[in-house]
């Protein structure tokens, strides 16, 4: 677990020294590394495939693409005439992505490129359709966010034939979301997804429609992530807590639920 941690650790520094861009940091917040994001993206590499020097570059590069996909994510402004700090926001979230074109030409890995750029573009397709409603369901608007959320971790694993762990992990990661956009609701009355929902209980004729009447909306939250939450405790309970990578599994469900005796209980 040690050695696991530290790998973990020159991950994120290198991931960190990646985003240090003096410029930008007098502007825009530091972007966040998600923990829970990284320890996924580490799952691969339990048993050694490749140099760690390989290894710490595609999760780099994995990380980075995240980063650079969730910074144009805060842009909001909607006018034509969009704020100083808005435009520097578009223009971090691109500078993240070409480091991460950048890290892949080093290891001129072609075929990454291209599983990593289908995976944004699906991923911005989502957004597209989040972004203007056009959902015509709840259960279609979460498998929207469920795919922003999921694609590069799932293009990843695919790359390095791992797909086997990404149900567990996909439904970790949609619970996660969906608890950080509760949260956000619930804090500010603003959620990138509350609207939609609002929109589609109203279409559904529901009466408590309006985002001030914030009780349905977090009972569609709620709802979705007690159902992911449920699905990944059944996953996890055929998998032995006695081998260091399916421990790995559990960590990552307490990083998400915040239960830290889930593994030992399990």
């Amino acid at each position: 677990m040690n050695e696991w941690l530290e790998k973990k650790t020159m991950i994120k520094k290198e991931v960190q020294q990646r985003l240090s861009y003096p410029y930008l940091r007098k502007f825009i917040e530091k972007p966040e590394i998600d923990e829970v994001r990284l320890l996924a993206l580490m799952l691969p590499f339990t048993k050694e495939q490749l140099s760690l020097n390989e290894t710490v570059k595609y999760i780099t590069t994995a990380t980075l693409i995240q980063i650079a996909l969730d910074t144009h994510e805060k842009v909001t402004a909607s006018s034509n005439e969009i704020a100083i700090d808005q435009q520097l926001t578009v223009l971090a979230g691109d500078y993240f992505s070409g480091l991460y074109y950048q890290i892949l030409a080093e290891l001129k890995d072609i075929r990454m490129i291209r599983a990593l750029s289908d995976a944004v573009k699906s991923i911005n397709e989502n957004k597209i359709v989040l972004y203007q409603q056009e959902h015509q369901s709840i259960e279609s608007l979460m498998a929207s966010v469920c795919k922003i959320e999921t694609e590069i971790v799932e293009r990843f694993y695919t790359a390095f034939r791992f797909q086997s762990a990404f149900p567990l992990v996909s439904r970790l990661l949609f619970a996660k979301r969906l608890l950080r956009e509760k949260q956000s609701f619930l804090e500010s009355g603003h959620a990138l997804t509350a609207q939609a929902i609002a929109s589609l209980v109203h279409r559904q004729g529901d009466p408590a429609v309006l985002l001030d009447n914030g009780s349905r909306i977090v009972q569609v939250y709620d709802r979705y992530i007690d159902q992911a939450k449920e699905e990944a405790e059944k996953m996890l309970d055929y998998r032995s807590p006695a081998h260091f990578g399916e421990q790995l599994y559990g960590r990552l469900y307490n990083e998400v639920f915040r239960n830290k005796t889930y593994a030992e209980e399990g």
